[in-house]
């Protein structure tokens, strides 16, 4: 079953005022979003530390439809 998307700008989705905070989260968590951050510790131009994070934020029936357990 494929799912449609419209994607907005930034701006026009903090323009719009008939959304409010949880109605956005809401709307995150049912479509799911992935959130992917890096961070590196540079000394002297040599590299010390990477941290890289990906994080999947989705509701459980969007992950698994089937609602099948592992």
């Amino acid at each position: 079953m494929p799912v449609e998307m419209q994607l907005a700008s930034a701006t026009e989705t903090l323009a719009s005022n008939d959304s409010r905070l949880v109605d956005v989260v809401d709307g995150l968590l049912g479509h799911g979003v992935v959130v992917r951050g890096e961070l590196w510790l540079t000394v002297a131009d040599v590299e010390l530390v990477f941290l890289g994070l990906d994080v999947l934020l989705a509701a459980p029936d969007r992950v698994r439809p089937n609602g099948a357990a592992q």
